[in-house]
C-alpha cells in the first residue's frame, strides 16, 4: 500500500463487478465482468484470485489470463483506468468471486 497526501491505494480500489447478462451460452448463464481501478495512481500487473473459474467460451487472453493454478493476470497487465475499464464476458453454471490479490502501483 502506498501513502499519499489524499489517501491510500492499494488492492481495495481495484473494482471487480459481475453482472448477469440475461443470455444463455451452452447451457450455462453469461456473465459480464468490469474491472477497474479507482487509485488516483496507476495500478497495473494486476492479478485476480483464479479460484477454480472455468467458462464455456472464449476470453480474449489480453483481458484475463490464467497464469497459473491459482491466478489470471488482467488487461495484459497493462494499466486499468475508471475510464477505460476491462471487459469481458464469461459463462458457467455459477458466478465466481473473482478477487484482487495482486498489483503494482506507480505514482509521479
Amino acid at each position: 500500500m502506498i501513502k499519499l497526501a489524499l489517501g491510500y491505494c492499494g488492492l481495495s480500489d481495484i473494482e471487480v463487478e459481475h453482472k448477469s447478462t440475461g443470455e444463455i451460452v451452452k447451457g450455462k448463464t453469461a456473465y459480464e465482468v468490469v474491472i477497474n481501478s479507482t487509485c488516483i495512481c496507476i495500478q497495473y500487473n494486476i492479478h485476480i484470485d483464479f479460484n477454480e473459474f472455468n467458462t464455456v467460451v472464449s476470453i480474449d487472453p489480453t483481458k484475463f489470463r490464467k497464469i497459473d493454478d491459482y491466478q489470471c493476470s488482467v488487461n495484459n497487465e497493462d494499466p486499468v483506468f475508471t475510464e477505460a475499464p476491462n471487459v469481458f464476458k464469461y459463462a458457467w453454471a455459477i458466478m465466481f468471486d473473482l478477487n484482487p490479490i495482486y498489483s503494482t502501483i506507480a505514482c509521479s
